[in-house]
């Protein structure tokens, strides 16, 4: 029974154990681009609401096609001033009934339905500029965590020698072997390096919150970035190209393309409403007419004398003239844009192919040699603390140089509307 019960605790604590670890990993979440866009786009609360707002102009669309309802009515004596009855309700009282339907004329409710037509068309081509848009920033946010994250572990290689300096600098110190200043200008250089990873730590913790929001995960979720080698497009920039491919991909262009042919329904609409509309409907008066029963058949119209739509006719010419200019706006800024996108890209190619790609590994190597000569003596304090500072200074700039290159690159893919660069 004993065995038993000791047996049965020790099954538990694994169990517990495995479970806890079991958390522990699922709170660590490594993820590639590809897979990060995944979840973005199953699971971003922007984008589901984007996807409402394409089922509302649906639904308008439906209302756009509906008939007015027809109107009924009925007339009800109150007092019979003959007989002296009030609300008589025998065979004897009068009693009046009428229903009308107006009948929209000029083709109203078809250009009417053409505008929510549009109108939902716009929703969509909304919904896949703003996934334009909030993909560009996630991809930017992944590789700006991935290289603030690969900065802070550089900085560690760096402190990690300095600290095991500084231990052993001070021990010697306290037995007179080495002066007072110079163990304090390590623990200078030492507090800088360690204020300097924690910038790039809390940097990091700031992409990684909007990354998170992003993509709908728990706060309490550590992430991991993981890129590929990053390699670099041998295709050079053809803003020619990319304008006219750009007019075909760029939904935010197709949007004013669209609200062109919006405004030009409008104003359709406009001169249909200034046509009179048609009420077509019957009615029956019971004694209260020459005849017991009477029936009638009601048609009416409205005199277009005073109310011609003559503003709103105006108005949705001047919204037609408005629209041209804001698409020719439209037109030209990004003509700008791809220009200014590939002017930028070309620039960084020629920064990052001036860097030697072996410089990252080189300088860690050096690193721990200097540190080795630095402690027998071979450099002095100020050679040693300058090769230091380059060293995190030198590195920090080649991560930034290869983020730039992919960043101009996205810019490029953005600004096109289409991956020119694939990730």
């Amino acid at each position: 029974m004993y065995k038993y019960f000791i047996g049965l605790m020790l099954c538990i604590i694994s169990l517990t154990a495995s479970a806890q670890k079991a958390e522990e990993e699922a709170l660590k979440m490594q993820l590639t681009i590809p897979q990060a866009e995944e979840i973005f786009l199953q699971k971003n609360l922007t984008l589901i609401a984007e996807k409402q707002n394409i089922e509302i102009s649906k639904a308008e669309i439906i209302q756009a096609k509906a008939w007015p309802n027809p109107e009924v009515g009925i007339e009800i004596a109150m007092y019979d001033n003959e007989d002296n009855i009030w609300f008589r309700t025998d065979r004897e009282a009068q009693r009046v009934f009428e229903i009308s339907q107006m009948i929209e004329t000029a083709g109203k409710r078809k250009k009417r339905t053409n505008v929510a037509k549009i109108e939902a068309e716009i929703s969509e081509y909304e919904f896949y500029n703003t996934l334009r848009e909030l993909r560009t920033e996630l991809r930017s946010e992944l590789v700006e965590l991935h290289y603030a994250q690969e900065k802070a572990s550089s900085y560690l290689v760096a402190i990690e020698p300095v600290e095991k300096l500084v231990a052993v600098y001070k021990e010697q110190s306290q037995k007179g072997n080495v002066s007072k200043s110079e163990v304090v200008r390590l623990k200078a250089l030492l507090l800088d390096a360690r204020k300097g990873w924690l910038d790039l730590v809390q940097e990091a913790a700031d992409i990684e919150a909007n990354i998170k929001m992003l993509l709908n995960v728990q706060a309490n979720v550590s992430l991991s970035i993981t890129i590929p080698e990053f390699k670099p497009s041998e295709s050079l920039p053809d803003p020619t190209l990319w304008a006219t491919l750009a007019q075909d991909h760029r939904f935010d262009f197709k949007i004013e393309n669209i609200r062109m042919k919006q405004s030009a329904e409008s104003l359709a609409l406009a001169k249909a409403e200034a046509v009179p509309d048609l009420h077509l409907g019957t009615m029956y008066d019971r004694r209260g007419a020459h005849q017991a029963d009477y029936w009638a058949i009601q048609i009416a119209f409205d005199l277009p004398v005073w109310d011609r739509n003559k503003g709103g006719i105006q108005a949705a010419k001047i919204q037609q003239e408005q629209q041209q200019v804001r698409l020719n706006e439209a037109e030209k800024n990004l003509q700008i844009d791809i220009y200014t996108a590939a002017q930028k890209l070309n620039q960084v190619r020629s920064l990052y192919e001036q860097l030697d790609p072996e410089l990252s590994a080189e300088m860690e190597e050096v690193m721990g040699a200097v540190t080795k000569s630095y402690q027998h003596k071979q450099l002095s304090l100020l050679e040693f603390i300058d090769f230091f500072e380059s060293y995190r200074d030198n590195l920090g700039q080649w991560y930034d140089t290869e983020m730039s290159l992919f960043q101009a690159q996205e810019n490029v893919n953005y600004t096109v509307g289409k991956d020119i660069y694939p990730i």
